[in-house]
């Protein structure tokens, strides 16, 4: 009986550093995720931060919140596709099904075709929403720099 008595002790004993170890872990983790993962306060442009703060709330559960793509296209190649910004704009405001209608089944300089839907955020973002957020994204995944993103769309 002295035997599983120690026994127990020694397994109460290990449980317990156990149970502090993988706390005091998540505890690291967690403090360091937030320190990480903290965007710049400021792009440098308010347009690009109001761009940013639209982009977040409406454009990323699809196009994913670096841009990567999700059940919409990576922003990767925005510019190569929408050399002009008013065109870019123009997507964004009548959608894959009025720009299908309009212009036909492609789009962007780079004749993509058009394989999956776009809402329409004619009647969901103002114009200067529009411009702000095609700034962001030419900025922020298309590789200009802030100026030329921002003077491109208009959104100055």
């Amino acid at each position: 009986m002295g035997d599983l008595h120690r026994r127990s002790g020694a397994v109460a004993e290990s449980s317990s550093r156990l149970t502090r170890r993988p706390l005091a872990a998540v505890a690291v983790l967690v403090i360091a995720l937030n320190a990480c993962g903290e965007p710049p306060a400021t792009l440098g442009d308010p347009a690009l931060d109001a761009g940013r703060e639209t982009y977040g709330r409406v454009c990323s559960t699809c196009h994913g919140p670096s841009g990567e793509g999700v059940s919409g296209p990576a922003l990767t190649d925005v510019v190569e596709t929408f050399p002009e910004c008013e065109d870019h704009q123009l997507w964004v405001t009548l959608g894959s099904m009025e720009w299908e209608n309009q212009f036909g089944p492609n789009y962007g300089a780079n004749d993509k075709e058009i394989t999956a839907i776009m809402p329409s955020f004619k009647n969901v973002l103002s114009e200067a929403e529009i411009a702000e957020v095609a700034s962001f994204e030419r900025f922020q995944f298309g590789g200009l720099s802030a100026a030329e993103a921002v003077a491109g769309c208009g959104a100055d």
